[in-house]
């Protein structure tokens, strides 16, 4: 036997595989909440350019009925400058919620890479584990030919007449 504990390197083989399992699904569920956070933050984004749309929209059509005053159209120009201020917000979190669904994406691949590769090193030790025991049969099952031929001449000696 070549010294090495195949049934135990097969069951380490398994554990970092399981661990490796582990860390997939942590990470997938991260990477689903970061999507989560992505898509809201987009929405929310999309929200303020609309309340903007809708905003010049009532005051346009306060205007072409006559029903807008200088006052109210200054009113609406601070309102329209909050309003950008709130989609350059929005555009920034929305960015920043795209830069770490991008980095949860990339964490995400590294460990199915990971698992990947850990699946591979279990098959392999499964793969080497099953030689060796093939050879420790071949091995036992010549051992046992040559004590039987042995045997054999031994009889075939003792019974040739001297």
């Amino acid at each position: 036997m070549s010294g090495i504990d195949w049934k135990l390197l097969v069951g380490v083989r398994e554990r970092q595989k399981t661990v490796a399992m582990g860390i997939v699904a942590r990470d997938r569920a991260a990477a689903d909440q970061s999507r989560t956070e992505l898509q809201q933050a987009e929405g929310w984004a999309q929200q303020q350019v609309l309340n903007k749309a809708l905003h010049w929209q009532s005051t346009a059509g306060a205007l072409s009925q006559g029903q807008c005053s200088v006052a109210q159209l200054r009113h609406a120009g601070a309102w329209s400058g909050a309003l950008d201020t709130q989609i350059a917000e929005a555009a920034q979190l929305a960015s920043q919620a795209g830069q770490a669904h991008a980095q949860r994406e990339q964490t995400l691949d590294a460990s199915r890479r990971k698992l990947r590769a850990a699946s591979g090193d279990v098959e392999k030790a499964q793969q080497m584990a099953h030689r060796a025991r093939a050879e420790e049969l071949r091995l036992q099952e010549q051992r046992l030919d040559e004590t039987s031929e042995e045997t054999a001449s031994q009889a075939w000696a003792a019974r040739r007449p001297a």
